[in-house]
C-alpha cells in the first residue's frame, strides 16, 4: 500500500500555501471556530466588519473566527481567495475526509482543550508519546493515535459517560450515569476574563511554558 505525505500545504487558485500542520495549532483553531467565546480583538473585529457592510453581529462574528483561523492556519499569509481559503482550513480540520452524514451526538463529548490531560495521559498510556514534550505531531497523525486509543483510556471513558443515552435505564443506573455526567461535563459559558485565565494556563502546558509564571502574573 502506498503511503502518502502528510500534508504540509495547501493550494488555494493556482499557488501553494505552506500552513501550520501541528495539532496544538488546530486545537487553537477548533476553539476559534467552534468556542462559545470570542475574544476581545475578534469581537472588535466584529464590530468593524458591521460597520462597513450589512452583515448580521452573528455573520459578521463567524467572519472574524475565521480570518483569525486562518490567519494562524496560513501563518499569517492568509490567500485573497478567503472563501475557497477556507474551505482549505476545514477539509484540512477534517483530515481530509467528508463530515459524516450519520446522527450527532445531542450535546458535545470532548474538548480538545478541555480534555488536554486525559488526552495526554491516554497518549502517555498507549503510545509513550508525551504531548507536552513533542515538537511537532502532524494534526492527522494526531487524530489518527487519538482515534485508536484503547477503550480502558481515562478519556475514552469520559466520552463515554458524556455520550451516554440514560432513556432506556432504571431509576439507579440513570442515577450513577447522570452523576458522572456532572462530574465530568464540560465547561458553559464562561466570563471574558475567566476565559483568558483559562487560556494562559492552557496554552502555557500546550506550549511548553511557565504554568507557575502565569498564575504568578495575575493573570489566572
Amino acid at each position: 500500500m502506498r503511503r502518502e505525505k502528510l500534508p504540509i500545504e495547501v493550494t488555494v487558485g493556482s499557488r501553494n500555501y505552506s500552513i501550520d500542520a501541528d495539532f496544538r495549532t488546530m486545537i487553537e483553531i477548533e476553539d476559534i471556530l467552534f468556542g462559545k467565546n470570542i475574544s476581545k480583538k475578534q469581537e472588535a473585529f466584529t464590530k468593524e466588519i458591521m460597520q462597513y457592510t450589512e452583515m448580521s453581529h452573528e455573520d459578521a462574528c463567524m467572519n472574524a473566527r475565521y480570518y483569525a483561523a486562518m490567519d494562524l492556519f496560513y501563518k499569517g499569509n492568509i490567500p485573497d481567495n478567503l472563501g475557497e481559503a477556507a474551505d482549505k482550513l476545514l477539509w484540512f480540520y477534517s483530515c481530509g475526509k467528508e463530515e459524516p452524514k450519520g446522527k450527532k451526538s445531542k450535546q458535545p463529548i470532548l474538548s480538545f482543550r478541555h480534555d488536554f490531560d486525559y488526552i495526554n495521559a491516554g497518549f502517555m498510556q498507549d503510545y509513550k508519546i508525551d504531548l507536552l514534550e513533542i515538537e511537532f505531531l502532524h494534526w492527522w497523525k494526531f487524530m489518527s493515535l487519538f482515534s485508536a486509543l484503547h477503550d480502558d483510556c481515562k478519556i475514552c471513558e469520559i466520552m463515554g459517560w458524556r455520550g451516554a443515552d440514560v432513556t432506556k435505564m432504571d431509576k439507579e443506573q440513570k442515577n450513577r450515569v447522570r452523576e458522572m455526567q456532572r462530574i465530568y461535563a464540560l465547561p458553559k459559558d464562561i466570563p471574558e476574563d475567566e476565559k483568558e485565565r483559562q487560556d494562559a494556563i492552557t496554552d502555557a502546558l500546550l506550549h511548553g511554558g511557565d504554568v507557575d509564571a502565569v498564575l504568578r502574573s495575575g493573570q489566572a
